[in-house]
């Protein structure tokens, strides 16, 4: 019975760091498609004519 209730905790423990990794994965992306976004508009606004 005890060796069934640890099973259930690293399971539980493996989904949710499973989890956090998928979202700062997620995160990572969005903030590194920002910065380029970030920088192609700078360097327009910067430009001269």
């Amino acid at each position: 019975m005890e060796y069934g209730k640890i099973v259930v905790v690293i399971a539980v423990l493996a989904v949710i760091l499973i989890g956090l990794i998928v979202y700062l994965f997620i995160i990572d992306r969005k903030v590194s498609r920002l910065e380029k976004e970030w920088k192609e508009k700078s360097r327009n606004i910067n430009d001269p004519v």
